[in-house]
């Protein structure tokens, strides 16, 4: 009887700590290290200089390109080639996202990886918005 009053106490105190929303999770410390193997979607951003990639961790990277690449928004499917061994390395500064077009392929070099965080987020949001109007 008294585990089950124990029990039930610990319960309602964590209640009030379940009922709050979770925090943003902090930026990592250590540096971007996206896997090439674990790739899982991406997402274009205004302006073609730069490409949003999710891995199946569902953790956000921002690939930076040295330059604009052109018609990104178009494509579907997109290939990455790293200068690392096997699919575990991570995909660095010099590596190339590669499209393929009518015309042959075309290679985007990268230019730095970072986290994605709500503030580019936002920035990204409101590049959109200008982009929209006339």
């Amino acid at each position: 009887m008294t585990r089950c009053v124990v029990t039930a106490a610990l319960l309602f105190a964590a209640a009030p700590a379940m009922a709050q929303t979770p925090a943003p999770a902090p930026t990592p410390s250590e540096p971007p290290c996206l896997r090439q193997g674990y790739i899982y979607d991406f997402q274009n951003v205004p302006g073609n200089r730069s490409l949003v990639v999710i891995d199946r961790a569902r953790k956000r990277y921002r690939l930076n390109f040295m330059g604009v690449c052109y018609n990104l928004q178009y494509h579907l499917g997109l290939g990455f080639k790293t200068h690392g061994v096997g699919t575990l390395s991570c995909v660095a500064k010099g590596d190339s996202v590669v499209m393929r077009d009518a015309v042959g392929p075309n290679w985007c070099v990268i230019k730095d990886i970072q986290y994605q965080t709500p503030a580019l987020d936002q920035s990204d949001a409101a590049a959109a918005a200008d982009a929209k109007k006339p």
